[in-house]
């Protein structure tokens, strides 16, 4: 029963589709409304997943001929791959991890329904992923099996609905309210990054304002802009690499050709990945109406960050191209500042640079776009960097690969000294809770 439980929770589409389901039972609709509902729900996050699925596939070869063509040595950065493989090697941190997981999202439901922070994290991959990192952070500084599962399932519900709570102010300035939050584990480096975006910016020229001559106006259209950003730095990649190395991943295909291909192969898995957003917003947010009113009032979901991509797809290229540059410009810092050199993460600038973008817009125009996606960038390669060297991450199965979630590094650093850790953790949960309990009485 455990690992059918744990199955669900891990699953996104199913998790989704299920709260939709509860939402419009809880709202009475009939059989046909809320069968339809939970099937579109979990429709549209099985879309989504496969545009990020598609996107993932056909960025590798441009990930793989980066390296090359720029003599690259260092590690990769990618948080699941580091956690999958602790999860693998030790068998203490897989048991404890996967009850952190459970408890905790059931502690981040009753936080939500006693404390002002009305949050509720669906985000399961990086629900996954906070609960390996809590076990590993308390298995090595030799808490107990018990210990490790009764404090990580608190600190694991406490982060869950305080994370959303700290970038809300930004997503309220994009979307234009509170009908949804984001539930992820880079919310202290984009909100940070837009923060010094605003206060450098000019709010008054949007990305999503650019006037264009006419000639240019199809750059509005998004599957062209991307597909145009994508394939210059395709084309450039495999150009400087050339038809013998390209080769390898493209077969009896023209290099040149392959490169086309690629990019149209990423910008198809982005228009996929919109169309699953639209698709699972539209059933969900109406739905979790009905836990609002009935089971923790005033109930946000907190959401992977695709979510907010459609608000502002001119700032999601700034933020991705700047994030790209933010992060070269960390490879030379990390190589001389840690003799570590985390690689340029293409997906990480993407979907997280790319947010970082679209909240500096939101908070500096188009400058404060620039300006966040680049710092962002900056703090992702330069953490994890700093991250590689303060653990010992090769004695517990992880090899030549770094953490690339910004709130995983912070968690980790603060936790290496365990009991501040756990004291610093409660107290931005009280203090964000704080905050909107006097915010609220003064509405």
């Amino acid at each position: 029963m455990l690992d059918f439980f744990l199955n669900i929770i891990e699953t996104p589409a199913i998790v989704l589709g299920l709260v939709a389901m509860l939402g419009l039972i809880l709202q009475r609709k009939n059989f046909g409304q809320v069968f339809s509902g939970t099937l579109k729900t979990a429709l549209g996050m099985l879309v989504l997943s496969a545009g990020s699925t598609l996107i993932s596939t056909e960025i590798g070869p441009f990930v793989d001929l980066f390296s090359s063509v720029f003599h690259l040595s260092g590690f990769a950065t990618s948080s699941e791959a580091v956690v999958g493989a602790m999860q693998t090697a030790v068998p203490l941190i897989a048991s404890t991890s996967s009850l952190i997981m459970a408890i905790g999202f059931l502690v981040n439901i009753i936080l939500a329904r006693i404390s002002p922070l009305k949050y509720i994290f669906l985000t399961g991959h990086m629900m996954w992923i906070l609960s390996i990192v809590l076990a590993f952070s308390l298995y090595t500084a030799n808490f107990s099996e018990t210990m490790i599962i009764v404090v990580g399932s608190i600190l694991q519900g406490v982060i869950m609905v305080t994370l959303p709570a700290i970038a809300q102010p930004m997503v309220r300035k994009i979307t234009g309210g509170d009908t949804i939050a984001i539930g992820h584990l880079t919310t202290l480096g984009t909100v940070t990054s837009a923060y010094i975006g605003g206060l450098l910016g000019d709010k008054s020229k949007s990305t999503e304002d650019m006037k264009l001559p006419e000639s240019l106006e199809f750059f509005k259209d998004t599957s062209v802009s991307v597909s145009i950003v994508i394939g210059f730095f395709y084309l450039l990649v495999v150009i400087i690499a050339g038809p013998e190395a390209v080769s390898e991943y493209s077969g009896d295909t023209n290099y040149i050709v392959y490169g086309i291909l690629k990019a149209l192969g990423f910008t198809s898995g982005i228009l996929i990945l919109l169309q699953g957003v639209r698709m699972f917003l539209g059933e969900l947010v109406p739905a979790f109406k009905g836990i609002s009113d009935k089971l923790v009032p005033g109930a946000i979901p907190a959401l992977d960050v695709p979510a907010l991509f459609g608000f502002a797809p001119n700032a999601l290229m700034v933020g991705f191209v700047s994030a790209v540059v933010g992060m070269l410009l960390g490879m030379v810092v990390s190589s001389f500042a840690f003799g570590a050199v985390p690689l340029v993460s293409i997906i990480g600038a993407f979907f997280t640079g790319g947010v970082a973008g679209i909240m500096g817009n939101a908070t500096g125009g188009r400058r404060g776009a620039v300006i966040a996606g680049v710092i962002y960038g900056f703090l992702l390669i330069v953490g994890s960097a700093f991250l590689f060297g303060l653990f010992d991450f090769a004695a517990y199965g992880v090899s030549g690969v770094g953490h690339d979630c910004i709130d995983v590094m912070v968690i980790l650093t603060a936790l290496k000294q365990p009991v501040v850790g756990i004291v610093l953790i409660l107290a931005v949960f009280a203090a964000m809770s704080f905050y909107k309990f006097k915010k609220v009485n003064k509405e």
